[in-house]
């Protein structure tokens, strides 16, 4: 995997279409790409392991071929433009159709290696879910204990306007979730809820709160399935990057 340090324009047009040095990037094989605004400690870091471009449905060619999320840097990409905006300093590293190795799977991988470079605060995985998942979003942190789900994933819900189905992982390890929708909240079952993901469990060793957020295909294919932001995922990334602001705040004035 080549990795690029970018620091070119990140959109062609204000927050849907990308510069295409950029595009180019996020539609090859095998490329890391990372971004950073600001010095660490970094506030944030937010990673997209699982990046293809739209139509390619599967990564890791070459080994045992998993799911790709299909265009999922592109929500990523507007919450760290937001939280530019801001004035957060952040990182995101994304790894772009990995065709060997599982990217999050492993800690000796590049992508891995990246999100942990520096010291940061808070780590934030963004990924695709299936058009038949039943819920639009999926919050968890897998077996990462340091990370507050019923916390971040309200101030995200408040964020979104309550416009979304989202699930949120009670625990750790466990599946058990509160389900949010605009009308009401329940009791219910995570599908996914990354227990095993290994980049989640190296933050806990190095006493970083991670989540891993699952979006729908709404939040990261359009219809005419270009490679650009949908409506959906416009909204979700400004979310992101507001509930990212407001988790921060919440935690401060707990320790204060």
């Amino acid at each position: 995997m080549n990795a690029v340090q970018y620091k070119g324009r990140i959109w062609a047009s204000k927050n849907k279409e990308f510069d295409p040095s950029l595009l180019q990037l996020l539609t090859s094989k095998n490329h890391l790409i990372v971004l950073r605004h600001g010095k660490p400690p970094y506030r944030v870091t937010l990673g997209g392991p699982h990046q293809a471009k739209v139509g390619e449905e599967h990564i890791c060619d070459k080994t045992k071929k998993r799911p790709s999320d299909e265009n999922a840097a592109s929500y990523a990409l507007v919450a760290y433009t937001s939280l530019i905006e801001k004035g957060v300093s952040c990182k995101l590293v994304i790894a772009a159709h990995s065709t060997e190795e599982d990217p999050n799977k492993n800690s000796a991988s590049l992508y891995c290696k990246e999100i942990f470079r520096e010291k940061n605060e808070l780590l934030l995985e963004c990924h695709g879910a299936k058009k038949d998942r039943a819920h639009d979003l999926e919050l968890s942190a897998g077996a990462n204990t340091l990370a507050n789900t019923i916390t971040f994933g309200h101030v995200l819900v408040e964020a979104l306007g309550r416009r979304y189905k989202i699930a949120i992982q009670k625990e750790p390890e466990k599946n058990q979730a509160v389900i949010i929708t605009r009308d009401r909240s329940y009791e219910g079952t995570i599908n996914l809820a990354a227990n095993d993901t290994t980049s989640l469990m190296e933050a806990n060793k190095l006493k970083i709160p991670a989540f891993h957020l699952e979006a729908k295909p709404a939040f990261r294919i359009p219809k005419d399935r270009s490679n650009t932001v949908t409506p959906d995922g416009l909204v979700l990334g400004r979310a992101l990057a507001q509930a990212i602001v407001n988790y921060h705040n919440k935690n401060a004035c707990k320790q204060s």
